[in-house]
Protein backbone atom coordinates (compact mmCIF):
# COMPACT_ATOMS: atom_id res chain seq x y z
CA UNK A 1 0.00 0.00 0.00
CA UNK A 2 1.35 3.39 -0.90
CA UNK A 3 0.39 6.86 0.09
CA UNK A 4 -0.29 9.45 -3.07
CA UNK A 5 1.43 12.54 -1.92
CA UNK A 6 1.19 13.77 -5.37
CA UNK A 7 -2.77 14.75 -4.38
CA UNK A 8 -1.80 17.05 -2.40
CA UNK A 9 -0.17 19.55 -5.70
CA UNK A 10 -3.66 19.62 -7.35
CA UNK A 11 -5.47 21.65 -4.04
CA UNK A 12 -1.82 23.62 -3.59
CA UNK A 13 -3.59 27.19 -4.28
CA UNK A 14 -5.97 26.44 -1.28
CA UNK A 15 -2.46 25.46 1.42
CA UNK A 16 -1.99 29.04 0.70
CA UNK A 17 -4.72 30.74 2.25
CA UNK A 18 -2.50 29.69 5.63
CA UNK A 19 0.82 31.19 4.82
CA UNK A 20 -1.33 34.41 2.83
CA UNK A 21 -3.03 35.16 6.26
CA UNK A 22 0.35 35.09 8.15
CA UNK A 23 1.42 37.43 6.12
CA UNK A 24 -1.73 39.56 6.05
CA UNK A 25 -1.55 40.01 9.88
CA UNK A 26 2.09 40.44 10.42
CA UNK A 27 1.86 43.93 7.75
CA UNK A 28 -0.93 44.94 9.55
CA UNK A 29 0.66 44.32 12.99
CA UNK A 30 3.72 46.10 12.10
CA UNK A 31 6.46 43.89 11.01
CA UNK A 32 8.51 45.84 13.44
CA UNK A 33 6.88 45.56 16.37
CA UNK A 34 6.18 42.08 16.19
CA UNK A 35 10.12 41.35 15.64
CA UNK A 36 10.53 43.18 18.75
CA UNK A 37 8.38 40.63 21.16
CA UNK A 38 9.99 37.96 19.82
CA UNK A 39 13.46 39.34 19.58
CA UNK A 40 12.43 39.68 23.52
CA UNK A 41 11.37 36.48 24.40
CA UNK A 42 12.62 34.51 27.09
CA UNK A 43 15.26 31.48 25.58
CA UNK A 44 14.66 29.81 28.91
CA UNK A 45 10.82 29.08 28.45
CA UNK A 46 11.72 28.18 24.96
CA UNK A 47 14.05 25.74 25.76
CA UNK A 48 11.81 24.34 28.23
CA UNK A 49 9.29 23.94 25.46
CA UNK A 50 10.92 22.19 22.88
CA UNK A 51 12.20 19.95 25.85
CA UNK A 52 8.37 18.84 25.78
CA UNK A 53 8.86 16.45 23.31
CA UNK A 54 10.72 13.97 24.77
CA UNK A 55 8.01 13.59 26.99
CA UNK A 56 5.49 13.43 24.30
CA UNK A 57 7.42 11.11 21.92
CA UNK A 58 7.34 8.86 25.13
CA UNK A 59 3.47 9.24 25.72
CA UNK A 60 2.50 9.08 22.39
CA UNK A 61 4.90 6.01 21.54
CA UNK A 62 3.81 4.04 25.12
CA UNK A 63 -0.20 4.78 24.05
CA UNK A 64 0.23 3.13 20.41
CA UNK A 65 2.14 0.19 21.52
CA UNK A 66 -0.62 -0.38 24.03
CA UNK A 67 -3.59 0.36 20.88
CA UNK A 68 -1.90 -1.83 19.13
CA UNK A 69 -2.13 -4.84 21.60
CA UNK A 70 -6.05 -4.64 21.10
CA UNK A 71 -5.37 -6.03 17.30
CA UNK A 72 -2.83 -8.31 18.58
CA UNK A 73 0.41 -6.98 17.31
CA UNK A 74 3.30 -6.39 19.78
CA UNK A 75 6.12 -4.05 19.44
CA UNK A 76 8.60 -3.26 21.59
CA UNK A 77 9.01 0.67 22.53
CA UNK A 78 11.64 0.97 20.44
CA UNK A 79 9.73 0.08 17.63
CA UNK A 80 6.88 2.24 18.72
CA UNK A 81 8.65 5.37 19.26
CA UNK A 82 10.65 5.08 15.74
CA UNK A 83 7.21 4.34 14.05
CA UNK A 84 5.21 7.21 15.93
CA UNK A 85 7.80 9.68 15.52
CA UNK A 86 8.42 9.29 11.71
CA UNK A 87 4.73 10.09 11.71
CA UNK A 88 4.85 12.83 13.96
CA UNK A 89 7.50 14.41 10.94
CA UNK A 90 5.53 14.00 8.07
CA UNK A 91 2.08 15.15 9.43
CA UNK A 92 3.81 18.44 10.27
CA UNK A 93 4.53 18.76 6.32
CA UNK A 94 1.22 17.77 5.38
CA UNK A 95 -2.33 19.40 4.99
CA UNK A 96 -4.26 18.09 7.65
CA UNK A 97 -1.77 16.00 9.23
CA UNK A 98 -2.20 13.07 6.56
CA UNK A 99 1.45 11.99 6.50
CA UNK A 100 0.96 10.74 9.84
CA UNK A 101 -1.27 7.79 7.83
CA UNK A 102 2.60 6.48 7.18
CA UNK A 103 2.30 4.42 10.29
CA UNK A 104 0.01 1.98 8.26
CA UNK A 105 2.85 1.61 5.47
CA UNK A 106 5.27 1.26 8.46
CA UNK A 107 2.88 -1.54 10.03
CA UNK A 108 2.38 -3.49 6.66
CA UNK A 109 5.78 -3.44 5.94
CA UNK A 110 6.58 -5.48 9.19
CA UNK A 111 3.95 -7.86 7.53
CA UNK A 112 0.74 -6.88 9.82
CA UNK A 113 -2.73 -6.79 7.96
CA UNK A 114 -4.13 -3.67 5.62
CA UNK A 115 -7.03 -4.22 7.61
CA UNK A 116 -5.50 -3.84 11.46
CA UNK A 117 -2.51 -1.36 10.31
CA UNK A 118 -5.72 1.19 8.80
CA UNK A 119 -8.01 0.20 11.94
CA UNK A 120 -5.40 1.16 14.11
CA UNK A 121 -4.60 4.32 12.69
CA UNK A 122 -7.68 5.02 12.29
CA UNK A 123 -8.86 4.85 16.38
CA UNK A 124 -5.33 5.92 17.23
CA UNK A 125 -6.19 9.86 15.52
CA UNK A 126 -9.71 9.34 16.60
CA UNK A 127 -8.59 9.65 20.29
CA UNK A 128 -7.26 12.72 20.29
CA UNK A 129 -10.56 14.51 18.80
CA UNK A 130 -12.23 14.13 21.84
CA UNK A 131 -9.53 15.35 24.27
CA UNK A 132 -9.16 18.51 22.35
CA UNK A 133 -12.65 18.85 21.90
CA UNK A 134 -13.18 18.79 25.38
CA UNK A 135 -10.48 20.71 26.67
CA UNK A 136 -11.88 23.85 24.47
CA UNK A 137 -15.36 23.14 24.98
CA UNK A 138 -14.32 23.43 29.17
CA UNK A 139 -12.15 26.43 28.67
CA UNK A 140 -14.74 28.41 26.82
CA UNK A 141 -17.45 27.30 29.20
CA UNK A 142 -14.49 28.09 32.35
CA UNK A 143 -14.47 31.61 30.40
CA UNK A 144 -17.95 31.95 28.97
CA UNK A 145 -17.90 35.62 29.61
CA UNK A 146 -15.63 35.92 26.91
CA UNK A 147 -16.70 33.15 24.95
CA UNK A 148 -20.64 33.85 24.49
CA UNK A 149 -21.29 34.07 20.97
CA UNK A 150 -19.21 30.82 20.38
CA UNK A 151 -20.49 28.47 22.87
CA UNK A 152 -23.74 29.04 21.62
CA UNK A 153 -22.54 27.98 18.05
CA UNK A 154 -20.57 25.17 19.42
CA UNK A 155 -23.98 24.09 21.58
CA UNK A 156 -25.58 23.74 18.66
CA UNK A 157 -22.58 21.86 16.63
CA UNK A 158 -22.29 19.68 19.79
CA UNK A 159 -26.20 18.45 19.71
CA UNK A 160 -26.16 17.80 15.98
CA UNK A 161 -22.91 15.98 16.84
CA UNK A 162 -24.34 13.88 19.47
CA UNK A 163 -27.02 13.00 17.32
CA UNK A 164 -25.20 11.79 14.81
CA UNK A 165 -22.81 9.78 16.84
CA UNK A 166 -25.94 8.36 18.44
CA UNK A 167 -26.97 7.34 15.08
CA UNK A 168 -24.19 5.81 13.94
CA UNK A 169 -24.25 3.36 16.99
CA UNK A 170 -27.82 2.76 16.74
CA UNK A 171 -27.55 2.31 12.98
CA UNK A 172 -23.73 1.30 12.61
CA UNK A 173 -24.90 -1.48 10.09
CA UNK A 174 -26.47 1.26 8.13
CA UNK A 175 -23.76 3.23 8.26
CA UNK A 176 -21.19 0.68 7.15
CA UNK A 177 -23.20 -0.25 3.91
CA UNK A 178 -22.88 3.51 3.20
CA UNK A 179 -19.33 4.02 4.31
CA UNK A 180 -18.15 0.96 1.78
CA UNK A 181 -20.71 2.45 -1.26
CA UNK A 182 -18.10 5.42 -1.11
CA UNK A 183 -15.05 3.39 -1.50
CA UNK A 184 -13.86 2.35 -4.92
CA UNK A 185 -15.30 -0.65 -6.03
CA UNK A 186 -11.63 -2.88 -5.55
CA UNK A 187 -11.45 -1.41 -1.90
CA UNK A 188 -14.45 -2.84 -0.89
CA UNK A 189 -13.11 -5.87 0.51
CA UNK A 190 -10.40 -4.21 2.79
CA UNK A 191 -13.23 -1.47 3.88
CA UNK A 192 -15.05 -4.70 5.08
CA UNK A 193 -12.21 -6.02 6.49
CA UNK A 194 -11.04 -2.93 8.34
CA UNK A 195 -15.12 -1.74 9.77
CA UNK A 196 -14.79 -5.42 11.57
CA UNK A 197 -10.99 -5.19 12.53
CA UNK A 198 -12.15 -1.70 14.36
CA UNK A 199 -15.39 -2.79 16.02
CA UNK A 200 -13.14 -5.80 17.19
CA UNK A 201 -10.78 -3.88 18.87
CA UNK A 202 -13.20 -2.05 21.24
CA UNK A 203 -14.24 -5.57 21.46
CA UNK A 204 -11.09 -7.04 22.47
CA UNK A 205 -10.08 -3.95 24.98
CA UNK A 206 -10.04 -4.56 28.33
CA UNK A 207 -10.60 -2.46 31.09
CA UNK A 208 -7.13 -2.00 31.73
CA UNK A 209 -6.33 -0.92 28.34
CA UNK A 210 -8.98 1.47 27.76
CA UNK A 211 -7.82 2.86 31.19
CA UNK A 212 -4.33 3.59 30.14
CA UNK A 213 -4.77 4.35 26.70
CA UNK A 214 -7.33 7.21 28.09
CA UNK A 215 -4.51 8.03 30.98
CA UNK A 216 -1.73 8.16 28.35
CA UNK A 217 -3.77 10.36 25.81
CA UNK A 218 -5.13 13.14 28.71
CA UNK A 219 -0.57 13.01 30.03
CA UNK A 220 0.31 13.86 26.01
CA UNK A 221 -2.00 16.43 25.29
CA UNK A 222 -1.23 17.78 29.18
CA UNK A 223 2.47 18.07 28.08
CA UNK A 224 1.37 19.84 24.36
CA UNK A 225 -0.62 22.30 25.97
CA UNK A 226 1.54 23.10 28.55
CA UNK A 227 4.58 23.69 26.00
CA UNK A 228 2.25 26.19 23.95
CA UNK A 229 1.48 27.85 27.16
CA UNK A 230 5.26 27.84 27.65
CA UNK A 231 5.64 30.26 24.57
CA UNK A 232 3.04 32.40 25.90
CA UNK A 233 4.87 33.16 29.20
CA UNK A 234 8.02 33.66 26.81
CA UNK A 235 6.80 36.78 25.19
CA UNK A 236 5.71 37.99 28.63
CA UNK A 237 2.10 37.34 27.82
CA UNK A 238 -0.01 37.48 31.16
CA UNK A 239 -2.94 34.67 30.87
CA UNK A 240 -4.47 31.86 32.75
CA UNK A 241 -3.63 28.88 31.79
CA UNK A 242 -6.63 27.09 30.77
CA UNK A 243 -7.79 30.18 29.02
CA UNK A 244 -4.43 29.24 26.42
CA UNK A 245 -5.31 25.60 26.53
CA UNK A 246 -9.11 27.20 25.05
CA UNK A 247 -7.24 28.80 22.17
CA UNK A 248 -4.74 26.29 21.31
CA UNK A 249 -7.44 23.48 21.42
CA UNK A 250 -9.78 25.28 18.58
CA UNK A 251 -6.46 26.34 16.45
CA UNK A 252 -5.68 22.66 16.68
CA UNK A 253 -9.19 21.42 15.44
CA UNK A 254 -8.48 24.45 12.43
CA UNK A 255 -4.89 22.85 11.55
CA UNK A 256 -6.95 19.83 10.86
CA UNK A 257 -8.64 22.04 7.48
CA UNK A 258 -6.79 21.15 4.04
CA UNK A 259 -5.98 25.19 3.90
CA UNK A 260 -2.89 24.89 5.84
CA UNK A 261 0.37 22.89 6.75
CA UNK A 262 1.26 22.92 10.62
CA UNK A 263 -1.64 24.93 11.51
CA UNK A 264 0.17 28.09 9.68
CA UNK A 265 -2.32 30.70 9.36
CA UNK A 266 -5.19 29.29 10.99
CA UNK A 267 -3.33 29.11 14.29
CA UNK A 268 -2.45 33.14 13.61
CA UNK A 269 -5.84 34.33 13.33
CA UNK A 270 -7.58 32.31 16.06
CA UNK A 271 -4.72 33.55 18.82
CA UNK A 272 -5.19 37.32 17.49
CA UNK A 273 -8.93 36.66 17.54
CA UNK A 274 -9.32 34.82 21.12
CA UNK A 275 -6.35 36.36 22.93
CA UNK A 276 -7.33 40.32 22.25
CA UNK A 277 -10.17 39.44 24.31
CA UNK A 278 -7.97 39.58 27.42
CA UNK A 279 -5.47 41.93 26.92
CA UNK A 280 -3.24 40.34 24.79
CA UNK A 281 -1.65 42.35 22.12
CA UNK A 282 -1.38 41.59 17.92
CA UNK A 283 2.05 41.51 18.27
CA UNK A 284 2.07 39.20 21.09
CA UNK A 285 -0.26 36.80 19.43
CA UNK A 286 1.50 36.97 16.56
CA UNK A 287 4.30 35.90 18.34
CA UNK A 288 3.11 33.41 20.30
CA UNK A 289 1.86 31.45 16.79
CA UNK A 290 5.48 32.12 15.60
CA UNK A 291 7.08 30.42 18.76
CA UNK A 292 4.46 27.84 18.63
CA UNK A 293 5.29 26.86 15.11
CA UNK A 294 9.11 27.22 15.66
CA UNK A 295 9.09 24.74 19.01
CA UNK A 296 6.79 22.28 16.89
CA UNK A 297 9.49 22.43 14.11
CA UNK A 298 12.37 22.33 16.19
CA UNK A 299 10.37 18.98 18.27
CA UNK A 300 10.01 18.06 14.19
CA UNK A 301 14.15 17.21 14.02
CA UNK A 302 14.25 15.67 17.61
CA UNK A 303 11.41 13.26 16.35
CA UNK A 304 13.11 12.57 13.20
CA UNK A 305 16.42 11.99 15.31
CA UNK A 306 14.19 9.66 17.02
CA UNK A 307 13.34 7.85 14.68
CA UNK A 308 16.57 7.32 13.06
CA UNK A 309 18.15 6.19 16.13
CA UNK A 310 15.54 3.48 17.35
CA UNK A 311 14.88 2.28 13.76
CA UNK A 312 19.00 2.12 12.75
CA UNK A 313 19.28 0.13 16.28
CA UNK A 314 16.61 -2.24 15.21
CA UNK A 315 18.33 -2.73 11.75
CA UNK A 316 21.41 -3.56 13.53
CA UNK A 317 19.65 -6.17 15.77
CA UNK A 318 18.01 -7.88 13.13
CA UNK A 319 21.74 -8.54 11.37
CA UNK A 320 22.94 -9.94 14.26
CA UNK A 321 20.21 -12.46 14.25
CA UNK A 322 20.36 -13.20 10.92
CA UNK A 323 23.98 -13.83 11.21
CA UNK A 324 23.41 -15.82 14.69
Amino acid sequence: MKIDLSKFKKGWLWHLIGPVAVVVAVLLAGPTKVWTVVSEAKLNYIAAAVAMAVPLIILKAIRWKILLRCYDIKLGFAESASMYSMGMVLSAITPGRLGDLIKIVMLIKKGHSTAKAIASNIIDRLLDIPVVLLTGYFGMLYFSGHFASQLRIINIAGVIILAVLTTVVLKRHLVKKIAIKLVPAKYHDSAKESWYEIIGAFNRGNIVRTTQIVLWTFLFWGCQFYAIYLCAMAVGAEINLIYMCACAAVAMLLSLLPITVAGVGTRDVVYILLLSQVGITTQQSIAISGLVLAVFLSNCIIFYLTYALFANRGAAKKCIKNEE
